[in-house]
């Protein structure tokens, strides 16, 4: 529950408990993701756009994992990759994650893997949004302007697609 309303955009895939957000622009992206919800490759296009945002924003190299899921998630939309292969791909990021010691780069790696997971079920990709505002508390402590920025270039993206 968030703000009396059931995440139901969330389905069965669990949900970010600790996160400092602006609730009605994260409204403002579920409208923007359900407009577009019909395409399911104008989701997993989102996805890797916010994925690219990400990393220039934290100034990260993308490992072989992360390049793995922008090539499968291409070869995905052309018809050339099955879902099962974009799985695949998420899982090997979300173990990096695990084992990752940087703060940032794991929540880096938590929006890839949920990037990577789009083809197969495209509520992940506002998972993703989910994580790169939990990114953005990282590196922004308690500044609901950069959460705003944020989730701005987010609803930005989404509506690009």
């Amino acid at each position: 529950m968030r703000g009396g309303k059931k995440d139901s955009y969330m389905g069965d895939v669990g949900i970010i408990r600790k996160i400092d957000d602006i609730p009605e622009l994260k409204d403002e992206l579920i409208a923007a993701f359900d407009s577009k919800s019909h395409s399911h490759k104008a989701i997993s296009c989102y996805s890797l756009l916010l994925a690219q945002h990400i990393l220039d924003l934290t100034n990260m190299q993308p490992c072989d994992e992360i390049n793995e899921c922008f090539d499968i998630s291409r070869k995905w939309q052309e018809g050339k990759a099955r879902f099962q292969e974009a799985r695949n791909v998420a899982f090997k990021i979300h173990r990096l994650a695990r084992e990752e010691k940087d703060p940032i780069k794991v929540k880096v790696l938590r929006v890839m893997g949920q990037v990577a997971a789009t083809p197969h079920v495209k509520r992940h990709a506002l998972i993703a949004s989910d994580y790169a505002i939990t990114l953005i508390n990282l590196m922004y402590p308690k500044n609901l302007e950069e959460v705003r920025k944020e989730r701005k270039i987010q609803i930005e993206l989404m509506k690009s697609v």
